[in-house]
């Protein structure tokens, strides 16, 4: 029986030839399932004989994401563009972001939108659908693939989204205006091949498998002992934002925290908050701004409340929430709903 992991790297490599004169753009968000992508395509162009001079890697930053994780990655691109600089590593990396009028407080304290919810979900499309599909549609001009860390094993929805679109390791992904070619690397591997891939392939050298399936551990609560250095982890946590109230419970936070990462718990506590805040009928206008009928922004009121407690948050904490961009933003923004009082640290 082959190697899943090898399998995927010699499809890999194949892949790569065949396209060796597109530009191939690498999500990356840092979890397993790229990190085991990105090591599966640098053994892949060790392997090609025709190939793109590099990959560009891309990294979204939602300005929001798990404290912890956010770090973990931030540090783990600066190594890699280390890396790549002093090794030749064949990696360009990008960091893309939301512009400051669609980030997430100013949207909620400028604005007064509500936080999401499943049935207004405005946050991925505001501060990761649209980053991304802004860099794609400029690299589409150079016959672009994009390489994606999307498995069949991942779960049924992701089965049926990708058995839509051909179920197969070549897709084509249509936006608005522009297409481009997609390339999943790991599409047939499960859980363990992905840690395999990780643990088992050395490049890059600066990305630390174990320091990542610590945070997969703690986050998860699985697998409190590995019987052997060959036995793959198997931590399947999944992380996100810390503001996120689309899910009733942050789990992978409450776990991190229970698993000794406590710096984490002042920012759950502002997210139960606020997920209690929104369904405040006091704290929203009774009419949205189109007019109609129904809970529409925060008050003038509860925007202060909750910038309140950001600023309490970040003293608490020593960390920077609202960027003073953003905190000039608010104030433009709250001058339109006709604020009279601006006393908070703007």
């Amino acid at each position: 029986m082959n190697d899943p992991v090898l399998s995927a790297i010699e499809h890999s490599a194949e892949a790569l030839e065949v396209r060796h004169d597109s530009r191939w753009i690498v999500g990356y968000s840092g979890g397993k399932d790229s990190t085991a992508t990105l090591k599966i395509l640098l053994s892949a162009w060790k392997l090609a004989t025709k190939k793109p001079p590099f990959f560009d890697l891309i990294y979204c930053d939602t300005g929001v994401e798990n404290q912890i994780l956010d770090k973990y990655i931030k540090n783990q691109i600066q190594d890699i563009n280390r890396e790549a600089e002093l090794d030749g590593l064949p990696i360009r990396t990008t960091i893309l972001k939301a512009p400051v009028q669609e980030s997430f407080f100013v949207k909620i304290i400028g604005r007064g939108y509500p936080p999401p919810t499943n049935s207004f979900r405005w946050c991925t499309k505001a501060l990761r659908i649209n980053p991304v599909a802004s860099f794609l549609k400029a690299a589409t001009a150079e016959q672009s693939v994009v390489a994606l860390g999307l498995r069949r094993d991942e779960s049924q929805q992701r089965t049926r989204s990708l058995e839509k679109n051909g179920s197969s390791h070549w897709q084509r992904q249509r936006e608005s205006t522009f297409s481009y070619d997609v390339y999943l690397p790991i599409l047939e591997l499960d859980v363990p091949a992905v840690w395999d891939a990780i643990f088992g392939l050395t490049k890059p050298r600066s990305i630390s498998a174990s320091d990542l399936e610590d945070l997969y551990r703690g986050a998860s609560g699985e697998c409190p002992i590995i019987k052997s250095p060959q036995s793959p982890p198997c931590g399947s946590g999944r992380f996100g934002c810390w503001t996120c109230t689309v899910v009733r419970k942050d789990k992978s936070a409450e776990k991190l925290i229970r698993s000794g990462y406590t710096q984490l718990s002042p920012f759950l506590e502002f997210r139960n908050w606020l997920a209690e805040f929104r369904n405040d009928p006091n704290a929203r206008w009774k009419k949205r701004r189109n007019g109609s009928e129904g809970l529409g922004p925060f008050t003038m009121d509860a925007r202060y409340e909750i910038l309140r407690r950001v600023d309490a948050l970040e003293d608490a904490t020593g960390t920077e929430i609202i960027t003073s961009e953003e905190r000039g933003m608010i104030a433009a923004l709250w001058k339109f709903d006709d604020v009279p009082r601006l006393s908070f640290k703007l």
